[in-house]
């Protein structure tokens, strides 16, 4: 398992929003004209996840959820399970996007993982199957790429580091703007009716690594101390859970 200290790239209003200087380059183009966020992008542990809320505005059964959590559950992140979204949106660890004019795929540095995204009008499929990164679909809003995300995993699963819960009803809304060259804006809205009484969003930026850098290889379990504690325990009713 390989670590790395991101840089501080960018600094975190009390907003939550992350603010950095413009770059004097113009952001690329694809041959459509659309803005091209193509690039190795990194950016600091985003902490303040409910910010814009003030606090996680936990339901009766996301306050037991996250109790569960804080009590009978292992971070699925040591245990090498994907985090997700948006999780991994938040997460110090750089990642690669990959853009045609079908299609958006992020290669996340974090355990190797992937996302591949279809840009079709964010249609979704009528059946889904529940992901960890759930179903994306995209479409363009201007020069913003919008992906819109449902169809989520609700077991092992947390939403930030600090082992808040969500249900497989959470909705996910990402806006990505590329305004320069060097910085990739990134604005979140998140709702999840059965565990938390309103959505509520998150903004950050991210800063194009210096040239010569790239995410690299991630080998979650090697050296794993926590793997060997992953042993199912009683949950409620006596379910197993991590």
């Amino acid at each position: 398992m390989r670590f790395r200290v991101p840089l501080l790239i960018a600094i975190v209003t009390l907003t939550g929003i992350c603010v950095s200087a413009q770059s004097s380059k113009e952001a690329p183009r694809t041959a459509d004209g659309k803005p091209d966020l193509s690039g190795f992008w990194q950016g600091p542990l985003m902490r303040n996840f409910f910010q814009s809320v003030g606090g996680p505005p936990f339901t009766a059964a996301g306050k037991a959820a996250y109790d569960l959590n804080l009590t009978q559950s292992i971070n699925p992140e040591g245990l090498c399970i994907f985090a997700g979204i948006p999780r991994a949106s938040i997460s110090g660890v750089p990642f690669e996007i990959l853009q045609n004019g079908q299609r958006i795929a992020f290669l996340y540095e974090l355990m190797t993982t992937w996302r591949s995204i279809p840009i079709n009008g964010a249609v979704h499929p009528k059946s889904m199957d529940p992901f960890y990164f759930g179903n994306g679909a995209a479409k363009w809003d201007g020069d913003t790429l919008v992906i819109d995300i449902v169809g989520f995993k609700d077991t092992k699963s947390w939403i930030d580091d600090d082992a808040h819960p969500h249900s497989d009803a959470m909705h996910v809304v990402e806006r990505w703007t590329r305004p320069d060259f060097d910085h990739l804006e990134h604005e979140t809205w998140v709702e999840d009716p059965k565990f938390y009484t309103k959505p509520w969003t998150f903004k950050r930026v991210f800063t194009h690594m210096p040239a010569g850098q790239q995410p690299m290889e991630y080998a979650c379990d090697e050296n794993n101390k926590n793997r060997d504690e992953g042993k199912l325990r009683p949950g409620p009713n006596g379910t197993p859970q991590y």
